[in-house]
């Protein structure tokens, strides 16, 4: 019993020891080598005019086309948004007295890459909330409800036109009265 005891710990240990040589290696290109194999490369010009076509169709009621451009949109807002972040991972991966002492010259060039970045990830917000209301509006409520749902798990606190419209868009599928 003791033996067989002592394996299975050993065969545990062997497995984790793997699964954290496979988390930090640094050769490992495969989740950004998929995002590219999945959404190509993408630019800021075309999530930009994505944008833009998604707000026209949205706006205009045809949310049978919407959809589609906003699930491409928001994907694409989402990988522009963390591949502009990376631009910046040297400096939040340093350490806390690293980060202190670096030169606020340095630094201050950086910012606006930094806003960038969080301004594509709350238009990927939005745009989740715009395809989960068009969800609702063409009648798919079980299409809606994880949408909806995950937009306002992203959705700021200081989005209020959106989390409200959210807020109603999922009350109303599961049917229960706001306040």
């Amino acid at each position: 019993m003791k033996r067989l005891l002592f394996t299975a710990v050993l065969l545990l240990s062997m497995l984790a020891f793997s699964e954290e040589k496979k988390i930090s290696d640094p050769f490992d290109l495969s989740a950004s080598q998929s995002k590219v194999e999945e959404l190509g490369v993408i630019t800021k010009p075309e999530v930009d005019a994505l944008e833009a076509k998604a707000k026209e169709l949205f706006n205009a009621g045809n949310c049978t086309a919407a959809i589609p451009v906003l699930i491409d949109y928001s994907k694409k807002s989402n990988w522009l948004a963390n591949m502009i972040a990376a631009t910046l991972e040297p400096y939040y991966g340093a350490s806390y007295d690293d980060r202190k002492s670096y030169s606020y010259a340095k630094l201050e060039p950086l910012i606006p890459m930094e806003s960038m970045a969080n301004d594509y990830k709350r238009k990927r917000n939005v745009a989740f909330a715009m395809q989960g209301e068009c969800l609702v509006k063409v009648g798919d409520k079980k299409g809606a409800i994880p949408v909806l749902l995950k937009a306002l798990d992203l959705i700021d606190l200081d989005s209020d036109v959106w989390w409200e419209r959210t807020r109603n868009n999922l009350l109303s599928v599961i049917e229960v009265q706001a306040p």
